[in-house]
């Protein structure tokens, strides 16, 4: 029901926009969220928010911690996920087709005369992207402002974005030199569309 909507509203208002963007919940607000943190032994906890599998939790390398995954670990992770998911969102809606996404976050820590906190953090996005391209930016700006985990930092996000379409996939490929003959031009070319549907299989 969403995408049949926002087909029919790609001429509405930003504000249009954005109630489209709730309409889509499948459940409406107010959400609620919750999950239970037990002690497992020192500074370490086991994080449970079923069905969801249980993840261990403690600190950071950095405070004398080891694997587990750490409060700011999550917390970066939580920020890539939300894009991701708001984004597509919006994708939908301007008729962008996501075949990839790979995003690399990262954060500095300090000690501030308010406490520690996060002083910067860095989002890298890399996507491959087909359909309306012309949307990217008013589909990533709208994504920024409706993204809850963003919207929850003190801290500023700086987000720089790569973007591939599969057309980048025939232009990096290999040039058959002018002497050859069509057979092995054509090759090339099957060869390209197969790995273009591979890498659809992949993203789906």
């Amino acid at each position: 029901m969403c995408e049949r909507v926002a087909g029919a509203q790609r001429g509405a208002s930003k504000l249009d926009h954005f109630v489209l963007f709730h309409r889509c919940m499948p459940v409406p607000f107010p959400h609620r969220h919750s999950a239970t943190l037990s002690r497992s032994f020192a500074s370490r906890v086991m994080i449970e928010a079923p069905p969801r599998p249980t993840l261990h939790g403690g600190p950071s390398p950095e405070r004398d911690g080891d694997d587990a995954r750490s409060p700011e670990h999550m917390l970066l992770c939580s920020l890539g996920l939300c894009m991701l998911t708001t984004f597509e969102a919006f994708a939908v809606r301007d008729g962008i087709e996501v075949l990839a996404w790979d995003a690399k976050v990262g954060g500095t820590v300090e000690q501030t005369p308010e406490g520690r906190m996060f002083t910067s953090i860095v989002l890298e996005l890399d996507m491959e992207l087909d359909g309306n391209i012309d949307m990217l930016e008013p589909a990533l700006e709208d994504a920024k402002r409706c993204c809850l985990v963003l919207n929850s930092l003190r801290v500023p996000v700086v987000i720089e974005t790569t973007l591939r379409t599969p057309g980048d996939v025939l232009d990096n490929m290999p040039r058959p030199h002018p002497s050859a003959s069509p057979a092995p031009r054509e090759a090339a070319r099957r060869e390209a569309g197969r790995r273009e549907s591979r890498e659809l299989c992949q993203a789906s």
